[in-house]
């Protein structure tokens, strides 16, 4: 019997994508709740997470759980740090926080945004 696996694929890279761009300006804007399903991607952890934010390569951390199970609670936990490319956003900081909220059922999350503006 041949069993079919789904192939899961990596979040996006924020330097691939913003190759496209050219030169970017950044601009911050602050403190803000932001979608989950528009986080598409990492600055550089894009290859420990698939598409859904679980773990390609290994298995959940005490410390994974312990953010789960906070979140799950009801816990303030500090803002994400993402960067907004067009209308995606890719994470700086809080990757296990980003995994938590999907696996939790939340819709959205706050982050600290920065907007990446093409030049010309």
């Amino acid at each position: 019997m041949r069993r079919f696996f789904k192939r899961r694929k990596h979040v996006e890279s924020l330097d691939q994508e913003r190759r496209k761009y050219g030169t970017l300006n950044l601009r911050s804007v602050g403190v803000t709740a932001i979608e989950l399903d528009k986080i598409v991607g990492s600055v550089d952890r894009y290859k420990d997470f698939d598409e859904d934010f679980e773990w390609m390569y290994r298995k959940p951390d005490h410390r994974s759980e312990n953010i789960e199970k906070a979140m799950a609670r009801g816990e303030i936990l500090p803002p994400i740090d993402v960067y907004e490319l067009g209308s995606k956003y890719y994470i700086v900081d809080g990757h296990h926080r980003v995994r938590a909220a999907k696996r939790i059922g939340q819709e959205f999350l706050d982050a600290n945004v920065t907007k990446l503006i093409p030049a010309s």
